[in-house]
């Protein structure tokens, strides 16, 4: 995600970065806490030094083949559809990890 960012830096220009906005799927196993942790290291000796990064976190969301209905799957009721109780859907939010913004001059 640094090399994107990186990129998209020298695309548009930018001389600096403020704010790097992230998306990160529930899914995709990577953790905020540790992202906003590590993320100083990661980006040191770049344009990106002095700039924070926030992480905005998108929960699963399951859309169901069946009856359309789109709900957080759960464990509770075997990730089955709350509406129709169908056992066929798919993800359609949570694997996300995507470079939303950056912000600088």
């Amino acid at each position: 995600m640094v090399d994107t960012a990186l990129q998209a830096c020298h695309d548009n220009d930018l001389k600096t970065v403020q704010t790097m906005e992230i998306s990160v799927g529930e899914a995709t196993g990577l953790i905020p806490h540790y992202l906003e942790n590590y993320y100083p290291q990661c980006v040191k000796d770049t344009i990106l030094e002095d700039s924070t990064l926030k992480v905005n976190y998108i929960p699963v969301t399951a859309k169901c083949d069946d009856c359309g209905a789109e709900y957080t799957p759960s464990r509770e009721n075997e990730y089955r559809c709350p509406e129709c109780d169908s056992i066929h859907s798919r993800m359609i939010h949570g694997r996300e990890f995507v470079l939303d913004r950056l912000v600088g001059e």
